[in-house]
C-alpha cells in the first residue's frame, strides 16, 4: 500500500441521511454519519521531532510507516537526518516502535513519502533522486536496495518523490520528463524493468513530479494542468502490462482532464477495478476500458475493498470517509478525528484501517500519527436535543432531587432545587453502547464547601457510571464508580461561577473518556470498566438549571479553530476587505457593502447542519444606520444561509437568506457600542437555533426547514468595519 505526502484539494457533498428517531418532545434532528475517534496514536520512541514527523504516512495490515523529514533534535535546536518510523500491532492489538529507519547520506528529505506492502518498506529521498527498499528478515529491516542511482543524468531512474509498492513491484516518480520508473524484485534483487513518460514540461521549480501507484496489472500517474501557459488540462496515463506481463511494452490509456484547467497533480490509488486519481474515481469495465465514474469525493486514498476512500484536509480537524452504494454513489459515512485536537491532512488506507497524520492545533511543527479502525456498522442514532420549550420534561427519569421545567429567564430550564444530597435525572430513551451528553448548566446554589454539577454517561446503577464535575471552588474532575468506589480519572481547571452558564460535555465513545468546556477537550483518558448504560444529569448538594441538553452516539469534533496568529487558510475573504493583524486577528475595513469570511472547504467539502460557530466580534465602525456584524451557519452560498447579527439600531437578530429573500426568525433589544468586544455564538442544530452573546443565551428560534447538505460558516457583516479573532467551528 501506498500515499503520497501531498493532498487535493476540493471535496464532494455526499451525505447519508438516517431515519428520524422521536425522544418525547424535543426537536429532532437529522442523523449525521459517524464520528470515530484514534484507537491507537503513533509517537516515536525518541519523542516528538519538530517539523518532520507525519510528512507522510503508510499502512498495510498490521504495519504502519510514518515518514519524517527535516527534523529538529528536541530541545538542541540542531537539525537530524530524515528517518520512517515502523509501527507494529501485536497478538494483543497494542501498536509498537519496532523500528526507526534512516538515509545513508544526511542531511537529506528521507521519509518524503513512505510504501509498505508486506515484507517491503520503500523510502523516498528525493533531494538525492533516490528511494531506499528496506525487507523483513526475521524481526529487523534490513536495507536492500536504493533505487534511482545511475550517471548523471538520472532520467528515468525515479526520483523519490512518490513512492509505491505492491509484491514485488516498486513504483518511483521521476521529474524530468515527467513519469515513473518501475522496478521488479527478483533473484538478483530489485531490477529496473521500465520507464513511462508523458514528456509533460512543468515550468515550476517547485514541482517535484507526479504522484504515482502501481498494482500488479497497472502502474499510474498523472500530470498538472498548465493554465499558466495553456491552458492545458492535466493528464491521467494508466499502464498495463503487455503479453506474458511485460511492462517494457505496455498498453497506455491517457484521460485529459474534463476541465481545461484542472489536473491530475494530487494522490494515486488502484486496487482492482477501481482507480483513485486526485479525488477522482475510474473503474475498469468487462471490456478492460476506464471510465469516470465519480467526481464528487476528492478523496486522497483508496482502500483495497475498492469500495472505501478516505479524504483528508489540513483546513479541519477531521477526515472524510466514503463508501460505494448499491447504485455506485459515494456517500459520506463517516467523520475521523482525535482525541488530542490536531488537524489531519495525510491519509493512508488498508483493510478498513486508516493511518493519519497531522499537527497539533495552530501549530506549526511538531506532527502526530495516529490510527483508526472503520467498524462494519457504521450507522448512528439521530442526534436528540431537549431544550425544554415545549414546558415538560417528558423522557427524564429523575433519582433523587426535586426537578421541574420552569422559566430561567430568556428561556424554559430543567431545574433541581434540593440541596441536601445527590440528585440525578437520566434520559429514558438514550441507551447507546457509545454516549455524548452536552448540556448548559447554570449554578443557582451551593449547600456547603467543594459541591458540584455535572453530568453522567453510561449509568448502569447507583453504583456504576462515568460522571463530571464542576466544582464550587474551581476546577472540572473526570471520575467513575466502579461497584460503589469512586476513581478521578482526570482533572482540569474551570473557574466556576454562580448564576452563569457553564458549558459541559461527557463523552464515553468506545474506550474514550473525554470532557469538554466550552466545545474544546480538556480531558481525555482511555477507559473501558464500564459499557452501557444511559446518559443525564447530576450533582451533589446543588440547586442547578440545565438547558439545551444534546445527545448522541459521537463525540464533538472541533472541526475548525484558528486565533489568526499564523495565515493557516483556515478561513478566506469572500467579499469585504480582509487583512490578517500578526498579533492574531483579522481585519475588516470596507465600508461600501457586505463583508464575508468563510471557512475553507477547498471547493464543495464542509461540514454538516448541525453547527456550532462561534468568535470574538469587534465593531470598530458603522457606515450609517442598521448597519450589522455577526455570524453565518449553514451556509450554502451567497444566498442561502442562517445568521445572527449584532445591529447598530441595537438589537440582536437571528435571521436565514433563502434564495436571496431575508427572514427574520427572532428579535431581541440588545445595546451594541463600536469598539467593544463580543463573543458571540450561533448555534443550528436540528430545528432550533440559538444566539448567545458573551456566554449567555440571548435569543432562539425555529428553522423547520433546514437540510442536510454540506455548509460551511463563518463570519458576515454589512457596511461595518471590524476586527474578527478567535474563531471555532463545531459539530456537536
Amino acid at each position: 500500500m501506498r500515499n503520497d505526502a501531498y493532498v487535493r484539494r476540493g471535496f464532494g457533498r455526499w451525505r447519508r441521511v438516517f431515519p428520524l428517531l422521536l425522544l418525547f418532545n424535543s426537536a429532532l434532528a437529522l442523523a449525521d454519519p459517524a464520528v470515530l475517534l484514534e484507537t491507537a496514536r503513533l509517537m516515536p520512541a525518541d519523542g516528538a521531532p519538530d517539523g518532520g514527523y507525519g510528512r507522510s504516512v503508510a499502512i498495510d495490515g498490521n504495519i504502519a510507516v510514518i515518514g519524517a523529514t527535516s527534523q529538529q533534535h528536541p530541545g538542541s535546536g540542531t537539525t537530524t537526518r530524515g528517518a520512517a518510523y515502523v509501527f507494529e500491532r501485536n497478538s494483543q492489538g497494542a501498536w509498537q516502535q519496532t523500528a526507526k529507519l534512516v538515509g545513508t547520506n544526511p542531511p537529506d528529505a528521507f521519509g518524503f513519502d513512505v510504501a509498505v506492502d508486506g515484507n517491503v518498506i520503500a523510502v523516498g529521498d528525493p533531494d538525492r533522486e533516490r528511494v531506499h527498499v528496506f525487507e523483513k528478515q526475521g524481526s529487523s529491516w534490513v536495507r536492500t536496495a536504493q533505487l534511482g542511482l545511475a550517471p548523471s543524468p538520472t532520467y528515468g531512474t525515479g526520483n523519490g518523490f512518490s513512492v509505491a509498492v505492491q509484491g514485488d513491484l516498486i513504483a518511483i516518480s521521476h521529474r524530468d520528463d515527467n513519469g515513473l520508473a518501475l522496478y521488479r524484485r527478483s533473484s538478483a534483487g530489485w531490477q529496473r524493468v521500465a520507464s513511462y513518460s508523458d514528456s509533460f514540461a512543468e515550468e515550476d521549480p517547485t514541482y517535484m513530479g507526479p504522484h504515482v501507484d502501481v498494482t500488479a496489472g497497472a502502474a499510474v500517474f498523472g500530470t498538472p494542468s498548465l493554465f499558466e501557459h495553456g491552458p492545458a488540462p492535466g493528464h491521467l496515463n494508466i499502464y498495463s502490462p503487455g503479453a506474458n506481463g511485460d511492462w517494457a511494452t505496455p498498453t497506455v490509456t491517457s484521460w485529459e482532464h474534463p476541465d481545461i484547467n484542472g489536473d491530475f497533480n494530487g494522490p494515486v490509488s488502484i486496487s482492482g477495478n477501481t482507480l483513485l486519481a486526485a479525488g477522482w474515481i475510474f473503474e475498469r469495465n468487462s471490456n478492460g476500458t476506464w471510465e469516470l465514474t465519480n467526481t464528487s469525493t476528492r478523496a486522497d486514498a483508496l482502500d483495497d475493498d475498492e469500495s472505501t476512500v478516505v479524504a483528508g484536509e489540513a483546513a479541519f480537524q477531521l477526515d472524510w470517509v466514503y463508501q460505494r452504494d448499491a447504485s455506485g454513489a459515494w456517500p459520506r459515512v463517516a467523520e475521523l478525528t482525535t482525541s488530542v485536537e490536531s488537524e489531519l491532512n495525510r491519509v493512508d488506507i488498508n483493510s478498513k484501517r486508516v493511518v493519519a497524520a497531522g499537527a497539533p492545533t495552530g501549530a506549526v511543527v511538531n506532527g502526530q500519527a495516529f490510527v483508526f479502525e472503520l467498524p462494519t456498522t457504521l450507522d448512528r442514532p439521530a442526534l436528540l436535543q431537549d431544550g425544554f420549550q415545549d414546558g415538560n420534561a417528558q423522557g427524564w427519569t429523575p433519582l433523587g432531587g426535586s426537578f421541574s421545567v420552569v422559566s430561567g429567564g430568556t428561556s424554559l430550564v430543567y431545574r433541581q432545587t434540593n440541596t441536601t444530597g445527590n440528585a440525578a435525572a437520566l434520559l429514558a430513551n438514550a441507551s447507546y453502547p457509545d454516549q455524548s451528553i452536552q448540556a448548559d448548566i447554570v449554578p443557582r446554589a451551593f449547600d456547603g464547601t467543594d459541591r458540584w454539577f455535572g453530568l453522567v454517561a453510561r449509568y448502569v446503577n447507583s453504583t456504576n457510571y462515568y460522571y463530571v464535575t464542576a466544582r464550587s471552588g474551581g476546577g472540572v474532575q473526570l471520575k467513575k464508580m466502579v461497584g460503589g468506589s469512586f476513581t478521578t480519572l482526570g482533572s482540569a481547571p474551570l473557574t466556576v461561577t454562580l448564576n452563569r452558564t457553564h458549558r459541559l460535555r461527557l463523552e464515553a465513545v468506545g474506550d474514550h473518556v473525554r470532557v469538554l468546556v466550552n466545545d474544546r477537550p480538556v480531558i481525555s483518558v482511555r477507559d473501558d470498566d464500564i459499557s452501557g448504560g444511559q446518559p443525564g444529569v447530576m450533582m451533589y448538594r446543588t440547586r442547578a438549571d440545565y438547558d439545551n441538553v444534546l445527545v448522541n452516539a459521537n463525540p464533538g469534533v472541533p472541526a475548525v479553530v484558528d486565533d489568526f496568529t499564523e495565515q493557516r487558510w483556515k478561513l478566506v475573504p469572500t467579499t469585504g476587505s480582509w487583512s490578517l493583524v500578526w498579533w492574531g486577528l483579522y481585519l475588516q475595513e470596507d465600508l461600501t457593502g457586505g463583508a464575508s469570511l468563510l471557512t475553507n472547504t477547498w471547493g464543495d467539502m464542509g461540514t454538516y447542519g448541525d453547527q456550532i460557530v462561534e468568535a470574538d466580534l469587534r465593531p470598530t465602525q458603522f457606515d450609517g444606520a442598521d448597519r450589522w456584524i455577526g455570524l453565518a451557519a449553514r451556509h450554502i452560498d451567497a444566498n442561502n444561509y442562517v445568521y445572527v447579527t449584532l445591529r447598530s439600531s441595537n438589537t440582536l437578530q437571528i435571521k436565514k437568506l433563502v434564495n436571496g429573500a431575508i427572514q427574520t426568525l427572532a428579535s431581541v433589544p440588545f445595546s451594541v457600542a463600536t469598539n467593544t468586544t463580543y463573543r458571540v455564538r450561533l448555534e443550528t442544530v436540528g430545528s432550533r437555533v440559538r444566539a448567545y452573546v458573551n456566554g449567555e443565551l440571548r435569543l432562539e428560534a425555529a428553522d423547520v426547514t433546514n437540510t442536510s447538505v454540506a455548509k460551511r460558516a463563518g463570519v458576515v457583516m454589512y457596511k461595518t468595519a471590524a476586527e474578527v479573532d478567535n474563531f471555532s467551528l463545531f459539530q456537536p
